[in-house]
């Protein structure tokens, strides 16, 4: 009796261990996002799974008004640290580029139409919300 016990609980854990083991389908994430500000490229979120779970880079362009126009001043490359999917949301940090190496919180949100928002949660309250769609 005890054998056979064993045995279920055994079969259970490796079913178990097997569905955890089964890739995600992230195909709605994967691919490249770009979002413009003042007309300017403002960011582009980069995704894959090519390890088996998502991940990527987000490049930051710093969009500055001179004279009336807008321009790109600065691009800040940035890799995702410790990205997670919650529905439709992914969350991510990236590390701040002034060597503290401090994170900085990100949401990006799909949205029913098929494009996706990107928000820094860190940036202050009038951190831009980023429309982006993503490139065919």
């Amino acid at each position: 009796m005890h054998k056979k016990t064993l045995a279920a609980i055994c079969a259970a854990s490796l079913l178990a261990y097997a569905a955890a083991a089964e890739p995600t389908n992230h195909s709605q994430w994967t691919g490249v996002w770009q979002g413009r500000l003042d007309g300017q490229p403002g960011v582009t979120l980069t995704l894959a799974e090519d390890t088996g779970e998502l991940g990527g880079t987000l490049v930051l362009n710093v969009v500055e008004k001179q004279d009336g126009q807008a321009r790109i001043a600065a691009t800040e490359p940035h890799v995702l640290v410790h990205p997670r999917l919650d529905g439709s949301t992914l969350s991510f940090e990236i590390r701040k580029i002034d060597g503290s190496g401090d994170l900085v919180n990100f949401t990006v949100v799909l949205t029913p139409e098929g494009k996706a928002r990107i928000h820094c949660l860190d940036c202050g309250a009038d951190a831009p919300v980023v429309d982006m769609t993503r490139a065919q």
